[in-house]
């Protein structure tokens, strides 16, 4: 039977790529990380096991590439790693399962929730979880206790692209007229940032891992700089949240403030995937890849909740070399 997996929009995810393949090992699976990507030049995709070029994920023959990427390679895992193509995944989970593959994605009402910072924020509100305050520019404007500074989004953005904080009314107006009309504006969090990933086991929908990570430095809408933190009430707060979203499996990534002193909780956004700062979790002992696997192959679960408080993680850059 196939037991190779797929690394999706592979990127730069070198750390995802190496826990992977560490998992394959420390479980004694004969499997390969296949890497898939629409260029040649992405670090991760040179790293692999094996290769594979697929269109980007708006080309229309995005899910037959995959489809056929998979049968060639002997997949039996796909691991999403971008926001954009876990609609489209989701969608197609049921197809690949019929081949014997398995998409490791939630379903298309959690994507749906997640993708969109408006249903996010609807559904936080809806199930009484904490939140900011949310509306939309015009909304913001007209209403005369709307409080600044603020901050400023797109409702389907990631990776920070396109967020800034807002200063004033008149700053507000402005971010108005250069919108496309898809912003919203939110109050601001107080307290530290935190990012939380949660275990999920795919079968029984129980959420069994929960790890707070404190963001410390942020380049490019990607952690830097981050501490695994002790905090009970992100980690009920989020396992709530994590058993509570339809149909999710193995990992969910919650984006969060937090402030010590009052352990007040203000949930920001949802990422159903592996975030980009999970490589501290994974070094803390949160190890999501292998209870993964166990869950799939139907192995003795060694899921547990002991991982290493206040580890910090410090990223810096590396470089791989081919010849071009």
């Amino acid at each position: 039977m196939p037991n190779n997996l797929l690394l999706s929009c592979a990127g730069r995810r070198v750390e995802l790529l190496q826990i992977w393949k560490r998992t394959f090992l420390d479980l004694g699976i004969d499997a390969q990380v296949v890497a898939a990507d629409a260029q040649p030049f992405a670090p991760a995709f040179v790293l692999a096991d094996r290769q594979a070029i697929i269109p980007k994920v708006c080309d229309p023959h995005f899910v037959d590439a995959m489809l056929r990427t998979c049968q060639n390679n002997d997949v039996r895992w796909v691991i999403p790693t971008i926001d954009t193509e876990l609609p489209i995944l989701s969608e197609a989970r049921e197809t690949f399962l019929s081949h014997g593959i398995e998409i490791m994605v939630s379903d298309t009402e959690t994507i749906a929730i997640a993708s969109d910072k408006r249903r996010t924020h609807e559904w936080f509100v809806a199930n009484g979880f904490p939140t900011f305050r949310q509306a939309d520019i015009a909304t913001a404007l007209a209403d005369p206790d709307w409080v600044y500074p603020c901050f400023a989004k797109p409702a389907c953005g990631s990776r920070s692209i396109g967020a800034r904080r807002i200063e004033s009314r008149e700053a507000l107006c402005q971010r108005q007229a250069e919108s496309d009309g898809n912003d919203v504006v939110e109050s601001l969090g107080h307290g530290v940032e935190v990012t939380v990933d949660a275990w999920i086991a795919p079968k029984t929908g129980k959420c069994t891992c929960v790890v707070p990570r404190q963001r410390i430095e942020v380049r490019d809408g990607e952690v830097a700089k981050a501490k695994t933190i002790d905090a009970p009430e992100i980690i009920e707060c989020v396992r709530n949240v994590a058993e509570k979203l339809p149909g999710v499996r193995g990992t969910i990534c919650v984006q969060l403030f937090y402030e010590p002193s009052t352990k007040e909780i203000a949930l920001m956004e949802i990422n159903p995937r592996f975030g980009g700062g999970y490589p501290l979790t994974d070094a803390a002992g949160g190890y999501f890849t292998r209870w993964l696997i166990e869950d799939s192959l139907g192995l003795p679960s060694t899921t547990n909740e002991d991982w290493m408080r206040n580890l910090v993680m410090l990223r810096y850059d590396q470089s791989c070399y081919i010849k071009g």
